[in-house]
């Protein structure tokens, strides 16, 4: 009797490694963008590099936006200053508040395609309506507390990066130079290495 409670408590051993192995060959990615809204290199990566392969990896992929790049802060938030402007300080603040309102990950993204593209209304608005976002809610967000309160967060996430370059693209919490390099250009390749080829497009 003895030996048969052995020999099950190590087939139970066995079985929970091997689900957990299984469960690591399809473990989601957590992908942090630090960008801005004005930034050519942002639009250009979420232009080129996200919006063509995000419907491919919406199953793996567990995305944030951080919208605030080089900017920082004056007297807590009173006011902001921007690489590319007072229009980028705007812009970024409006699209804190618009993810804000929106929960689900596939609008985010695609009001985020939309908004950071070349051809875009500068200001944001036109997107944010597209995402279906009560634009007077965005507009009171973008004028309030909640707008500074929104980008005071952005920034201190984005300290703890400290990017030398925007976009940074931040893979499960840890910044490696080398997936962030290789991500500007091949994306779609890092995250299938990160999951493990764990979808069809890799």
């Amino acid at each position: 009797m003895e030996q048969t409670n052995s020999f099950l408590l190590v087939l139970a051993v066995v079985v929970a490694a091997n689900v957990a192995l299984l469960s690591a060959d399809t473990t989601r990615v957590k992908v942090d963008v630090y960008y801005e809204h004005l930034c050519p290199d942002s639009i250009r990566w979420i232009s080129d590099q996200l919006g063509p392969s995000y419907d491919a990896l919406r199953d793996i992929i567990d995305i944030d936006f951080i919208p605030f790049g080089k900017s920082v802060s004056i007297n807590n938030g009173e006011s902001f200053e921007c690489q590319h402007g007072p229009l980028e300080c705007e812009g970024n603040r409006i699209q804190s508040c618009v993810l804000n309102y929106i929960p689900e990950q596939d609008r985010q993204v695609s009001y985020v395609v939309c908004q950071m593209n070349f051809n875009a209304d500068p200001r944001g608005y036109e997107c944010a309506f597209r995402s279906g976002v009560n634009l007077i809610s965005a507009q009171a967000c973008v004028e309030g507390d909640l707008g500074r309160q929104l980008q005071l967060q952005a920034e201190r996430r984005t300290q703890l990066i400290a990017p030398s370059f925007v976009p940074t693209i931040v893979f499960n919490g840890q910044f490696d130079q080398s997936l962030q390099d290789r991500s500007l250009n091949d994306f779609l390749g890092v995250m299938c290495e990160l999951s493990n080829n764990a979808i069809a497009a890799c």
